[in-house]
């Protein structure tokens, strides 16, 4: 039991470092078959222990904003063991979204997954890789 954890353990560790050196603060899209792309960013840069503002845009594959999507941010820390930060934008302009505190608890590497349903019911997720330093000025 203790060897199928350790494997377990050992390959999310290899793809979320995977996915790390391939992204910064900026989101990846989406997955490849997707017709849209959701791009993800933070502030401030690079985020710090606490609450920090995401900023979520929606646009299909001719780049026009997608509007009335439910967005919602799954962050999660690298390794095992942290409990997920869960949070739901919300619609600021046609095909942007916010969340304004979106709190990360605790520094080191994180993997942000944006999940996005459209109104006719199609979806679209991507991943974004980021650091987060310790608080800042203490």
């Amino acid at each position: 039991m203790r060897a199928s954890y350790l494997l377990r353990v050992l390959v999310r560790s290899a793809v979320l470092s995977g996915l790390l050196l391939g992204s910064g603060c900026r989101g990846d899209g989406a997955l490849p078959d997707s017709p849209y792309r959701l791009d993800l960013s933070i502030s401030p840069t690079p985020p710090a222990v606490g609450p920090a503002r995401l900023i979520i845009t929606l646009t299909d594959s001719a780049g026009s904003p997608v509007e009335g999507a439910e967005i919602v941010v799954e962050g999660n820390m690298s390794h095992a063991g942290m409990v997920p930060v869960i949070d739901t934008a919300q619609a600021e302009d046609p095909g942007r979204y916010g969340i304004n505190d979106f709190t990360f608890t605790m520094a080191g590497d994180w993997v942000l997954t944006t999940r996005g349903v459209l109104p006719d019911g199609d979806s679209v997720i991507a991943e974004t890789a980021t650091n987060v330093v310790g608080r800042v000025g203490g």
